[in-house]
């Protein structure tokens, strides 16, 4: 029993292989990064770490992705949410490279967007690497499904077994599960 229940709290302290972070001052349109970050933007050391405008940053990003990713920026200040994008950023240092990046737009005491922390995990991998992250994804998938069962939420775990099913298939592995109803 003790076993399980480390099993279940380990689980959940798993996060992917975050390669940079960034922090978006909105109020004064700053973005400060980290020097791994820089490299990808192809930002200069007095611009990663004294920070820069957005657009700055949005220069990197191959033409075919910067309406959508100006979109979803726009929407998670709008919305007060999260970002989440995957689209490819291109530097002189390191090339292209296709990335996941993952934000949070926070407000300050007025309810004004203010903050906009995030990271972002490079996703131009081989063969290896997409099989491990997809199987890092099943894995929190599985908890994900397990909530929604403790909590009695059928349809969405019923829901979240279908996409377990695609990722194996992904995989290769064939299961012999039953999709509940």
């Amino acid at each position: 029993m003790t076993l399980a229940s480390e099993r279940s709290r380990n689980a959940h302290m798993r996060y992917p292989p975050i390669d940079g972070f960034w922090t978006w001052d909105i109020k004064r349109d700053r973005v400060y990064d980290d020097a791994n970050l820089s490299a990808y933007f192809d930002l200069t050391l007095e611009e990663f770490s004294h920070g820069a405008p957005l657009e700055r940053r949005m220069q990197s990003i191959e033409r075919e992705d910067q309406p959508r990713v100006r979109l979803a920026i726009r929407k998670a200040i709008e919305r007060r949410s999260g970002f989440r994008e995957v689209y490819k950023v291109r530097s002189e240092k390191i090339g292209l490279r296709k990335i996941l990046a993952v934000g949070q737009c926070y407000v300050d005491g007025m309810g004004e967007a203010a903050l906009y922390p995030g990271w972002f995990v490079d996703l131009t991998q081989d063969a290896a690497c997409e099989e491990h992250s997809l199987r890092e994804i099943h894995n929190h998938v599985e908890q994900a499904k397990e909530i929604a069962q403790s909590i009695g939420h059928d349809m969405l775990s019923y829901l979240l077994d279908n996409i377990q099913e695609e990722i194996q298939q992904t995989l290769g592995e064939k299961s012999g599960r039953r999709k509940s109803s």
